[in-house]
């Protein structure tokens, strides 16, 4: 009988290995990098200062950008995987997520956002 339970218990498990394997696999279309670029005098981000949201795809499908949930920015779709590019200019200052949506696909960011004086070609955060 202790026999039977044995090949039981491995045929069972053999049964789901195989239905895991078979499962169909997360969606992985952005990049592992999401990047903020940019920035002035100090460190930090500061309001009213332009950044580069910057993402790698794993597919050619567009993304969106979002500040808080609130939507900033789109990037066209291409034959291809690329970066795709857009600018962020913070307009209140404390936490933000930044978050980057492509397909069913989304990396955010995390950050905190000074009060900014923009000086043309740099940002003063203070």
């Amino acid at each position: 009988m202790r026999s039977f339970r044995n090949c039981a218990a491995v045929t069972i498990a053999l049964a789901a290995a195989g239905l895991i394997s078979s499962a169909p696999q997360a969606s992985a279309e952005i990049g592992a990098r999401v990047v903020i670029q940019g920035g002035g005098l100090s460190n930090g981000f500061g309001t009213g200062c332009a950044y580069q949201v910057v993402a790698t795809g794993n597919t050619g499908a567009g993304m969106s950008f979002y500040d808080n949930g609130v939507w900033f920015a789109a990037s066209e779709g291409s034959p291809s995987p690329k970066t795709h590019t857009a600018t962020w200019v913070p307009a209140t200052p404390g936490t933000h997520t930044i978050l980057v949506t492509q397909n069913d696909d989304a990396k955010t960011i995390d950050l905190t956002v000074g009060t900014g004086i923009n000086a043309g070609s740099s940002c003063l955060v203070i």
